[in-house]
């Protein structure tokens, strides 16, 4: 009967245990017995962290009583196999040896106990990196490695980095599958929100304006559906601007208008928005805004957003009786703005998330708050533009919670208010003429007919081929025009408008009315050569007062040929 060769047989073996794939871990500590004796009396395999510090991964001895002491085995030669990519030993470890290899009292005596005679260290070398080491150790008997032993030994390395590379990639796949799987279901979540929450707003309105319609309405129920369509509205553009400036966040490319800012005056006109609905509510909306004069430099517009969708976001969670409160003050060196309420508050293990982008504690049809799961992500982006953080805390799950923003203060103080603005409706239009090209009729219609209360002659035109005519014989006080139209769109209008001559309406001015808000799309169209850009929809008033603006006091008034 022919002998097999006992190092083939060894290799044999540990290829079927690595194979057998019960798992890594288990592989390797049934590795470390594999070798045993025929490699020595002991052997443990040590894996390299991402720090550089080494893991005791498994560990085998032949007798059963010093098996424990194997973890006290941390011979030099290791970290050299590790450094120098190639196989070490130690021939006889005498007392000197000891000493200089034991850390510690302890260890030098567990070392003793150990009695290793001789070791062999061997690095476990991957792809493009060492993995760890292997290493063996003669305890019992006063064997010594040879040629022949090493090479084994660098074999049965070889074949475990092989394997630890498999495993690794395994479950790097694996975590990338769950990854994308989680990302899928968030993703198909999110839309399905998305459209549950644009739908809602839009099923309102689309019955109430049919009502309205109807006439069957009496006063007092049609200013209550005016007042329903406007909340709705106002609630949709809201969404929709979260959403625009979420991917503007993703892609990089939020941009900040910075000024010297009041954050407690900012914060007074939030209040002041949403106080009605939180009475509405039966919520108590209350506000600790102390520091007058304090300044942060940053964008007035994007703070608002922060603290409105704070404040907005805790009346929602907080149940009819309970309390939202808003403070500001100064602390030391910054800023803290801070907003708490009484209301659901957040589970222990959502509130380390609960700043991530669609994340939401509840996504299912049964919750009973509405959101897209975009608001809290987005204040911690504008915050953390600011030069700024933002923190959540909350005892759990209805016990309320609580918002805190920090924000660095600047050497200028604010310490006469700004006079108040004048109302919008003050505007008037008397005497000037404006053209309107939308290739939407509804939208042309609606512009039209804002201007005209206010004493504007307003023409439409659906397309620039029939605008231009309209603009050099009528001759408009103003251009209002869309950007995206088929055939030609705005930027070829605008085009076409600036190569006229001035007295032919060159230099009209020019506003855009668009759905296009990202800041690139703002600077193409002011480079363009449109006076000025206004993101669709637009408050009436806030138009009328536009175009007043562009109109001048009285200059460009023509009467009409």
């Amino acid at each position: 009967m022919t002998r097999v060769d006992p190092r083939i047989a060894l290799l044999a073996e540990a290829a079927a245990l690595l194979g057998e794939g019960p798992g890594i871990d288990q592989a390797l500590a049934n590795l470390a017995r594999v070798g045993l004796p025929h490699l020595g009396d002991l052997c443990a395999i040590d894996l390299t962290l991402d720090d550089g510090t080494l893991s005791r991964v498994a560990s085998a001895h032949v007798l059963a009583d010093k098996e424990s002491l194997v973890t006290a085995l941390t011979p030099v030669e290791r970290l050299a196999a590790i450094a120098t990519r190639r196989a070490t030993g130690l021939p006889r470890a005498g007392r000197a040896a000891l000493d200089a290899l034991a850390e510690s009292a302890d260890q030098r005596a567990q070392l003793e106990r150990l009695g290793a005679r001789t070791w062999l260290c061997v690095p476990l070398i991957g792809t493009d990196r060492v993995l760890g080491a292997l290493t063996f150790a003669v305890t019992e008997s006063g064997r010594r490695y040879s040629p022949a032993d090493q090479h084994l030994a660098a074999v049965l390395a070889k074949l475990t980095a092989a394997v630890i590379e498999s495993a690794r990639l395994r479950d790097a796949a694996v975590d990338a599958r769950r990854a994308a799987e989680s990302a899928a279901r968030a993703r198909d979540e999110f839309l399905a929100t998305l459209s549950h929450e644009l739908r809602n707003p839009l099923n309102a309105v689309l019955g109430w304006a049919t009502l309205l319609e109807s006439g069957r309405l009496d006063a007092e129920q049609a200013r209550r559906a005016i007042r329903i369509i406007l909340r709705n509205v106002d609630a949709q553009a809201r969404l929709v601007e979260d959403l625009l400036e979420m991917s503007s966040a993703v892609l990089g490319r939020t941009r900040l208008s910075i000024r010297p800012v009041e954050v407690r005056a900012v914060a007074i006109e939030v209040v002041d928005a949403l106080r009605p609905g939180a009475e509405a509510k039966g919520v108590r909306l209350e506000s600790r805004l102390e520091s007058p004069g304090a300044v942060v430099s940053g964008d007035p517009d994007r703070l608002r957003q922060v603290i409105w969708n704070l404040l907005a976001n805790a009346v929602k969670f907080t149940p009819a009786g309970g309390r939202v409160e808003i403070s500001v003050a100064r602390v030391r060196s910054h800023l803290e703005l801070r907003v708490s309420d009484t209301g659901q508050g957040i589970h222990p293990d959502l509130l380390p998330h609960v700043f991530d982008r669609l994340r939401q504690g509840d996504s299912t049809s049964t919750r009973a708050h509405g959101g897209v799961g975009i608001g809290l992500a987005l204040v911690r982006h504008l915050v953390e533009l600011h030069g700024g953080a933002v923190r959540a805390r909350s005892p759990g799950e209805g016990q309320g919670a609580t918002f805190t923003v920090t924000l660095p203060l600047t050497a200028v103080e604010i310490r006469d208010p700004a006079p108040p603005r004048e109302p919008l409706s003050a505007a008037s239009l008397a005497g000037v003429r404006v053209l309107v090209v939308d290739d939407d009729p509804a939208a042309v219609e609606l512009v039209v007919e804002t201007l005209a209360q206010r004493g504007a002659e307003a023409k439409g035109a659906g397309s620039v081929a029939a605008a231009l005519p309209v603009l050099t014989a009528w001759r408009p006080t103003v251009l209002i025009s869309d950007i995206e139209m088929p055939g030609a769109d705005g930027y070829a209008l605008i085009r076409e408008v600036r190569t006229l001559a001035p007295e032919a309406g060159g230099r009209t001015p020019a506003l855009a009315l668009t759905a296009f808000s990202r800041p690139e799309d703002r600077v193409r169209i002011l480079r363009a050569g449109f006076s000025l850009h206004v993101t669709k929809p637009v408050d009436p008033e806030e138009l009328i007062t536009i175009v007043a603006t562009l109109a001048g006091d009285g200059a460009g008034r023509e009467e009409q040929p």
